[in-house]
């Protein structure tokens, strides 16, 4: 960009491939938009240490102007060219000459192509800095002019900066009418007699960075619809869970409620929790004592068939027998033994009557 607004003119050794597989690479020493010595290779070796440009031949490359599309972006360019090519993007190195107006003018070329000839270049021993297609070499025309590149491979003519035409011998010579009807400037030769001033000119190798290549997708598309069923139904599976789990707490908050009672808090509520939590497990050892002393007395029956059972009331903290019978009756340590084995407490108040005997067992404080 700084070399054109200064316009300061420089030196290069241009080089085109050759026209033919037998053929060689021809050269160009450019100074000042003047030829000073062209030839085939190689070159003198004086000239190798100049900055080397590559021309691409007229025939290997095509230019266009388009309608820019609103927020087109660099590497979308060889898009635009997919269908006219018959080839994918990558395989197509686009460069932007110029845009103006609503237009871009596109310079498209085989990036494989362009590759191979620059690792040529490297092989002869040459640093390629730019590169310019043949015909921006030409000078700019005239106002209502043509100037024509006349050589024995291909006929190259502009019209205007943005105007181009190619015309191969097998053509013929007569060239499309709106081409005839202006006046034309002709040059021959290998090389143009005078050419464009080069520094001012937009090189058509910033894009020539190797293509990269196209990773293989990690999933096939089938693969991704399963992975995509397979996320719908965790989050549906997701969504229920919660659904349920907030059911679930609305349940069990009922249930605490109908055992707690209505609670202002949850300090509130976990204290009346721990409450009913303690008399749960109060009762449970209660229940234990009462089995034992059952398991106590019925063996006691069974040594005693002279005794039955009439009455057992059980008051929450005391368990309270009626016997009757006509055996003898047991001593009252065989009582507090009883009782001390189920963990209770005999009460001293038995009360015996003719065929009767009362028992009061202490099973623990009620909290």
């Amino acid at each position: 960009m700084f070399e054109r607004l200064r316009a300061k003119p420089r030196e290069w050794l241009l080089v085109r491939p050759p026209a033919t597989a037998e053929g060689r690479w021809q050269w160009l020493h450019y100074s000042a938009q003047q030829a000073c010595a062209s030839g085939t290779w190689p070159p003198p070796s004086a000239l190798l240490q100049l900055p080397g440009a590559l021309i691409i031949p007229a025939l290997d490359c095509s230019h266009f102007c388009l309608p820019a599309p609103p927020g087109l972006k660099r590497h979308e360019w060889p898009q635009l060219f997919e269908e006219y090519a018959q080839q994918p993007a990558e395989a197509l190195l686009v460069s932007c000459l110029s845009r103006e107006a609503g237009q871009l003018e596109l310079l498209v070329m085989q990036r494989q192509q362009v590759q191979q000839w620059l690792a040529e270049c490297a092989a002869l021993g040459l640093q390629i800095t730019h590169g310019w297609a043949e015909l921006q070499l030409l000078p700019p025309p005239e106002s209502g002019q043509v100037v024509e590149w006349r050589r024995a491979q291909v006929r190259c003519l502009k019209a205007h900066s943005r105007q181009w035409l190619v015309w191969p011998p097998v053509l013929g010579e007569r060239l499309p009418q709106a081409w005839r009807d202006l006046p034309a400037e002709t040059l021959e030769g290998d090389w143009p007699s005078r050419l464009a001033r080069l520094e001012q000119v937009p090189s058509v190798l910033e894009n020539t960075r190797p293509a990269r290549p196209q990773r293989a997708p990690l999933m096939s598309g089938m693969q991704r619809r399963l992975l995509l069923g397979c996320v719908l139904l965790a989050a549906c599976w997701s969504a229920l869970y919660l659904v349920q789990s907030l059911r679930q707490i609305e349940g069990w908050k009922a249930q605490v409620r109908a055992v707690t009672g209505p609670a202002n808090s949850p300090q509130q509520a976990r204290a009346a929790l721990a409450r009913v939590q303690g008399e749960a497990s109060d009762w449970q050892v209660r229940q234990q004592k009462i089995v034992a002393l059952e398991q106590a007395f019925s063996a006691w029956l069974q040594q005693q068939p002279g005794w039955s059972v009439a009455r057992i009331e059980l008051d929450g903290s005391h368990w309270r027998l009626a016997l009757r019978g006509n055996g003898p009756q047991p001593l009252p340590a065989e009582w507090q033994a009883m009782a001390q084995a189920a963990g209770a407490q005999w009460l001293d108040e038995a009360q015996s009557a003719a065929g009767q005997l009362h028992l009061t067992f202490e099973l623990g404080e009620q909290p």
